[in-house]
């Protein structure tokens, strides 16, 4: 067992509008979470997409939405729910604080944004 308190997460900005901090065990990369802000839309301009994590958010203030390549759209409250299967093309947009788990682990290496 593991835990941790708000200080120990690691603290990461992926954009002005899209940061955070994740918290993940240091022996496995089978999960980890994050406490994730987004303050307008991220990406920027494009989609992103990760190459094997499944991701869930719970959104815990505020809201916004979360659009697919595709042509999915979904308005995001407080108290949604909403999950992202690996090589899914995806974007943010609103101003939410959410918490967000993934599995495996988020990997910066695996996390791309592609225009489009």
């Amino acid at each position: 067992m593991k835990k941790w308190s708000d200080q120990d997460g690691v603290t990461f900005s992926n954009s002005e509008v899209c940061f955070g901090k994740e918290f993940k065990p240091k022996d496995s990369n089978a999960i980890d979470i994050a406490k994730i802000s987004i303050r307008g839309q991220f990406p920027e301009t494009g989609w992103g997409y990760l190459e094997e994590s499944h991701e869930m958010a719970v959104i815990i203030k505020g809201s916004g939405y979360i659009e697919t390549q595709d042509g999915e759209h979904e308005e995001l409250v407080e108290g949604d729910v909403v999950y992202i299967e690996p090589m899914k093309k995806f974007r943010w947009n609103g101003d939410m604080d959410m918490i967000v788990p993934c599995g495996p682990a988020f990997n910066p290496e695996k996390h791309k944004l592609v225009e489009g």
